[in-house]
């Protein structure tokens, strides 16, 4: 700390030492550990005879601050030692001071119910009993603070008398004392009535907004009458005086407002409010003030409100200068009209014409594509209220007016939505029929690739909607959207197919459709739509056979079909579903354990089992000089997951793990055996195995393209696969060592020296993707890509963006030791051909040349193309063209 003592504030230099080695402790553990010991000193202190009050109030000080400091927390009475001290001290200490820090010690430490709360009891009542003001203010503060029961029958009668205090601070304490031990005991309330309505008359400003707030408890206890109600008017007729608008007196007129908003006004209160709304309307400063005003009358009944509305006018016409550009006027203006009924100001009734005139109403339909949600959501609920026809003709053309062909496509999908929301309410037929008709817009199988996308936003935007809305309303609207599935012929988009994948799994066994018919809508649709979707159905599906006591044939001959033709991830999902329909016991356990009944959950609880050996994919003709390639091919990932998880959450069971142990007697095994989280997080930290395996793969690679092994032009594949083998995941099964031992030749060919030095060049330039990558998550996405790397940098070129790219091969992780970024190369217009394995791509800034986004790229080890991206950015608005780019 470089605080001096004599400026720091510290009691003394006991308590000065202490701050400064908390605040210089090297871990919070340390500074725990000076605490502590701080405590056990302080302990062995007040154990001595012969102790002054002010070293007593210089160690309860102390232990306040080890109290609040310690961040491991104390344990239960660690400091119940220094009650005794702390009682003492708040009667017989020297000065105010030490009186103030016995309380405060005691107001903060002691428990509830603790015994030596008795002995404060007369503490309290001397101070209370005694003409010193700051004794008084002091056993008022502690009764504020940890109010008894006990004590109010020793106080109760010197209370009463403090009312009249000639302190305006001791009467405004004395009401705070009384609401805070009405809450102990209400039957102290009873005999405040007559006192609350002189102090409701006070002079004092700050004891009438006490009394105000002492007269919500009274409501509560139903001893608020109307004596009390007479008075509480009182400060509102003495507002409309201009030498009354002080801050202090805004802000009890608040208080007496927002009391209306739990007690119906009369009509002589709806006239005060009524002029309180034309003087603050024309204050700009006053906009809390007219805010309060309108909410007195959202509360009154319309059949009170159009009587003096007839007579005095509509308080809306003193609002309408609020209808301007500014947003903040905008939202101002809604929410005190939406505190109005329709029928006061949108001539709805024949007594009462239209406040507003037509070019006022044209701008409040053009809120409706404001850029403020908030804004939108409150103009549609007045639209709602005036007419509900208003807000479905407005949906019904918002809804014509959709094209999936647009770049705003999704943003009008989530406010087709958003209206929905409002005027579906808690209707859940009408909300199901009203998604239905926005997602079966929202990319249908016949449409083209760019349009089939899943849009995530639209889809977590519907199910946190039937989540919010809770058990029955989610059950209805599952109902509804999942009977359409079971019907032969409908076709559902990509978006509404994961919405129906997700409710299927959700509502499994509580909805009345039978799974046995979702089972069979699900299987015949399998075919239809890309990876990502036959996922989420074939999980789902799993689901669904735990609540059926035998699969139909057809499904499982419709999962066997797609596993045949499928690449492996899909093919492994295929025999996981075609083997744990054998297993019920099984599969119900796999439910049993899920957190939730979530889709997330649920696969979750099914992958901490032992997942099964997957499918053989569809046969590719080999020959006999390749054979041991193929095979060893046939069984590599479809791609490497990108990080390790941390050791400290495993995500997968240890059970499996005695699994893994036990020795095959059959060599092939090693290739079918199924690998788990695991094996990868082992196989990343073997030097061994990664070392045979980068030979593996050399060889593998150099046959797969009829080359004799380390030739020149297999270095771009080997370094790309090499960074795989890194800090990433690696699955040791696909390349057991039997296999790596009897293959060709362990020889990679080295680089030429040009082009190193080359590379090596560009690195010096370009050292930003390690630094992108390790320090901008804020904006984060991953994806899988139907395409090439090739296609995917065309697509990164082809944004529009004045940005350059810098692809940046994998021969070198950038996340190892203190190594420089990987060989970065700056292209303009740059020749990709034949690029594979794992690729960087740094997006950089065409001003100062800094990286704006990073890219990392899986390329597919299945004979299909195909790739799986990550991206990390600062700038979101460069996270969404890079994630439009890539999702089409």
């Amino acid at each position: 700390m470089e605080v001096p003592f004599i400026s720091s504030g510290a009691l003394s230099r006991a308590h000065y030492t202490l701050v400064s080695k908390v605040e210089q402790a090297q871990t919070i553990q340390q500074a725990d550990d000076y605490l502590l010991g701080e405590i056990d000193i302080v302990r062995d202190r007040l154990s001595r005879p012969g102790f002054s009050s002010t070293q007593c109030q210089e160690c309860l000080i102390l232990l306040l601050y080890c109290s609040v400091a310690t961040v491991a927390g104390l344990p239960h009475g660690a400091l119940e030692f220094a009650l005794p001290h702390a009682v003492s001290l708040a009667e017989a200490g020297s000065s105010i001071d030490e009186r103030k820090t016995g309380y405060l010690f005691c107001s903060e430490i002691m428990p509830p119910q603790h015994d030596l709360k008795l002995m404060l009891v007369n503490t309290l009542r001397k101070d209370l009993e005694s003409l010193s003001g700051a004794r008084i203010s002091l056993a008022l503060d502690y009764l504020i603070q940890s109010p008894s029961q006990d004590v109010i029958p020793a106080i109760q009668t010197r209370l009463h008398d403090l009312l009249s205090h000639k302190s305006p601070y001791i009467r405004r304490r004395v009401l705070f004392t009384i609401r805070a031990l009405a809450e102990e005991d209400p039957a102290i309330l009873r005999w405040l009535s007559p006192e609350i309505s002189k102090r409701l008359r006070d002079r004092d400003w700050s004891v009438i907004g006490s009394a105000v707030s002492i007269c919500r408890s009274l409501h509560k206890d139903g001893s608020l009458g109307v004596d009390i109600l007479a008075n509480i008017n009182q400060p509102l007729l003495h507002f409309r005086k201009p030498s009354t608008e002080s801050q202090e007196a805004t802000l009890v007129v608040q208080k007496i407002l927002r009391l209306y908003n739990v007690v119906e006004p009369s009509l002589e209160v709806l006239k005060l409010v009524v002029g309180l709304i034309k003087r603050s309307a024309k204050n700009a400063k006053n906009h809390t003030l007219l805010y309060d005003c309108f909410s007195v009358l959202r509360n009154t009944p319309t059949d009170a409100l159009i009587p003096l509305v007839a007579s005095d006018g509509s308080p809306v016409a003193h609002i309408r200068h609020l209808l301007s550009n500014d947003p903040h006027e905008q939202h101002l203006f809604l929410s005190c009209l939406a505190c109005v009924p329709p029928a006061t100001w949108a001539g709805t009734t024949q007594e009462i014409p239209s406040v507003l005139e037509a070019w006022e109403v044209e701008r409040v339909m053009q809120l409706l594509s404001s850029s403020d949600p908030a804004i939108r959501v409150q103009t549609l609920r007045i639209l709602l209220g005036v007419d509900s026809a208003i807000v479905q003709s407005y949906f019904a053309q918002k809804l014509q007016e959709l094209n999936p062909s647009t770049e705003s496509y999704e943003d009008e999908v989530l406010a087709l939505l958003e209206i929905i929301k409002v005027f579906a309410g808690e209707d859940a037929e009408v909300y199901a029929r009203s998604v239905r008709d926005i997602l079966s817009s929202a990319g249908n199988l016949s449409d083209g690739r760019a349009n089939r996308r899943v849009l995530e936003h639209a889809v977590e935007n519907v199910l946190s909607f039937i989540h919010d809305g809770g058990d029955d309303f989610g059950t209805s609207v599952a109902t509804s959207l999942l009977v359409p599935l079971t019907e032969a012929g409908t076709s559902f988009g990509p978006t509404f197919m994961v919405v129906l994948t997700a409710l299927a799994c959700e509502y499994a066994g509580r909805i009345s459709v039978s799974p046995l018919q979702l089972l069979r809508g699900l299987g015949t649709r399998l075919n239809l739509y890309p990876a990502s979707i036959q996922e989420v159905s074939l999980l789902t599906m799993i689901r669904l056979s735990a609540e059926c006591d035998k699969v139909p044939p057809e499904v499982v001959s419709d999962v066997q079909a797609l596993g045949g033709a499928s690449g492996r991830h899909i093919a492994r999902r295929c025999s996981q579903f075609t083997q744990l329909i054998n297993k019920p016991d099984e599969l119900r356990a796999a439910v049993a354990n899920s957190r939730s009944r979530s889709l997330p959950d649920f696969l979750l609880a099914l992958e901490s089992k032992p997942a099964p050996t997957p499918l053989s994919p569809r046969a590719v003709p080999a020959s006999p000089s390749t054979s041991r390639s193929s095979l060893s091919g046939s069984h590599k990932l479809r791609y490497a997951a990108y990080e390790a998880p941390p050791p400290a959450r495993p995500l997968y069971a240890h059970s499996s793990s005695s699994a893994r142990s036990t020795p095959s007697l059959d060599p092939r095994d090693d290739l079918t055996r199924t690998v788990t989280a695991g094996d990868l997080a082992i196989a990343a930290g073997s030097p061994e195995l990664r070392s045979l395996a980068l030979v593996g793969i050399s060889v593998h690679l150099d046959a797969a393209a009829n080359k004799p092994p380390g030739a020149p032009n297999s270095h771009s594949r080997f370094v790309a696969q090499q960074h795989l083998l890194g800090p990433i995941w690696y699955q040791p099964t696909y390349f057991p060592r039997a296999d790596l031992i009897s293959l060709d030749s362990p020889f990679v060919a080295e680089p030429k020296t040009g082009m190193m030095s080359e590379v090596d060049e560009a690195v010096e330039q370009h050292p930003d993707f390690a630094k992108v990558w390790e320090t901008w998550e804020a904006f984060s996405a991953r994806g899988w890509f139907d395409g090439t790397l090739d296609a995917v940098v065309r697509r990164l070129q082809g944004l529009g963006l004045p940005q350059s790219l810098s692809v940046l091969p994998a021969d070198r992780p950038p996340f190892q030791g203190n190594l420089p970024p990987s060989h970065a190369v700056v292209i303009a217009d740059l020749d990709t051909t034949g690029i594979t394995g794992e690729l960087k791509i740094l997006i950089l800034d065409s001003v100062d040349g800094h990286g704006r986004a990073a890219l990392r790229l899986h390329e597919s080890t299945d004979d299909e193309d195909g790739c799986l991206w990550r991206v990390r950015s600062g700038d979101e608005a460069m996270l969404i063209s890079v994630k439009g780019a890539l999702a089409t």
